[in-house]
């Protein structure tokens, strides 16, 4: 009798997959940028102005949309987690996952509403950073107590919410550039840890 590899769960597959995605699209965007480009003086969002990059633009804002479709399969995926957990830890697990919805959602509204429009644009990037602080501020604690998820995940989680808050705070564009960076990592982490948890398939005997 064999054992079978394991399949990788939702959260593993849309985990990385969003960080694959969000990597291409934003070098696709970089590329087609027609001025000086810097993390220590560009946002982010800089890729999908339309004035700025009337080419580039259209990669990033769909890469906004895309890979906020792909966090809100990752986020649903999280409900492994709580497969056979006592219920504070399925709350635990269903609030961080509900605030990385909404975190998602923004995400997408970010890329529908360019930064050309500011202030709408302004509005659901706070809200994408304060929610997805607050996921992964939820989520962080449940390796602690989890017995097949590795604490470092846990260590990680609050170092990422650290910096989201400080970023939105101070308001400094190399802050959110290592925040967006820290929250890739994090993903990945969850999507592999999640992945490590995941039982084997032993096929029966014939």
């Amino acid at each position: 009798m064999t054992t079978l590899r394991r399949r990788p769960p939702l959260a593993t597959i849309a985990g990385l997959a969003a960080i694959v995605v969000s990597v291409t699209l934003a070098l696709v965007a970089y590329a087609y940028y027609p001025w000086a480009f810097s993390p220590a003086a560009n946002w982010i969002s800089d890729l999908g102005n339309t004035f700025l990059s009337p080419r580039g633009s259209v990669f990033f804002r769909l890469d906004m949309i895309a890979v906020g479709a792909v966090l809100a399969a990752f986020f649903v995926g999280l409900r492994a987690w709580a497969r056979g957990q006592h219920i504070a830890m399925k709350l635990l697990i269903a609030v961080g996952q509900i605030s990385g919805l909404v975190g998602a959602a923004a995400l997408v509204m970010t890329g529908i509403f360019s930064e050309n429009d500011y202030a709408a644009h302004a509005l659901w990037a706070t809200v994408l950073f304060i929610a997805l602080a607050t996921a992964v501020w939820f989520i962080g604690w449940a390796p602690f107590w989890h017995p097949d998820l590795p604490q470092k995940l846990s260590y990680l989680a609050f170092a990422v919410c650290a910096v989201d808050v400080v970023s939105i705070v101070a308001r400094r564009h190399w802050l959110e550039w290592v925040a967006v960076g820290l929250l890739l990592c994090f993903v990945g982490a969850v999507a592999l840890g999640t992945w490590s948890m995941a039982p084997s398939r032993v096929p029966r005997d014939r």
